[in-house]
């Protein structure tokens, strides 16, 4: 079991399995939401995805685009959403406690990354999503 939390803790969460490790998001939202050059995340199926607290406490900010984020309303964190085309949880990987076994897949929209950032040559690097 893979457990996370925001910032305050106000929000925790556990994960059984991921079905895919990490992928870092260099689209320029993404940059704006974590304010970096990158998101991390990993995606889990629903079923495999509990909150332990906090549920009520998560806020969200949606653009008329339909790009969402999900956030504590105590502390800002961004924490993971549900992708209900998917019926998968998206799940910021920094909120990750003891993900030891999860591993960089690839980078998604490298086309739209910041010109300063360097990418690793071994990691795939796909031009837009996945």
């Amino acid at each position: 079991m893979i457990e996370g939390g925001c910032l305050c803790d106000a929000v925790r969460f556990s994960v059984e399995e991921f079905y895919f490790g990490v992928f870092k998001c260099h689209c320029s939202l993404c940059r704006k939401a974590f304010g970096g050059a990158s998101s991390a995340a990993a995606l889990c199926r629903a079923d495999r995805f509990s909150w332990v607290k906090g549920e009520s406490t998560v806020r969200q900010y949606q653009r008329s685009s339909g790009f969402l984020r999900r956030f504590c309303a105590h502390c800002g964190s961004i924490v993971p959403q549900h992708l209900p085309d998917f019926d998968a949880f998206w799940v910021p990987a920094g909120l990750l406690e003891n993900a030891e076994s999860l591993e960089l897949r690839q980078h998604i929209h490298v086309d739209s990354k910041a010109h300063w950032e360097r990418l690793d040559a071994l990691t795939r690097q796909l031009p837009e999503g996945f």
